[in-house]
């Protein structure tokens, strides 16, 4: 018989729980955020790897270096995240979204 692998827990804003397997966490990070109106969560950035934010409920904006990428609940947007970008709430209802960053 195998030893079973041995998960670690990870903390991840918005997730109950984010389990992982050895040697992944730095390859992989997610957490999920909520934006009230008007919001954002900081200024356009920059960092290594590939951003991925899919839009579970309100209407959130990409914007990658001066490009506007409105998106809506089920949407999605993959990013080279080594270009400028944030996400912001320009609407009238909160926003909550997914966030997923591989290196």
């Amino acid at each position: 018989m195998t030893n079973p692998m041995r998960f670690s827990e990870i903390k991840a804003k918005g997730l109950a729980r984010c389990l992982a397997a050895p040697g992944l966490p730095d390859k992989l990070r997610i957490h999920i955020t909520e934006l009230e109106p008007d919001n954002r969560p900081h200024a356009a950035h920059t960092h290594d790897g590939v951003e991925l934010f899919y839009v579970l409920e309100g209407q959130a904006t990409v914007r990658v270096e001066e490009e506007l990428y409105p998106l809506g609940k089920n949407e999605a947007i993959l990013i080279d995240a080594s270009r400028p970008h944030e996400i912001f709430n320009n609407s009238s209802a909160r926003v909550r979204y997914l966030v997923i960053i591989a290196k």
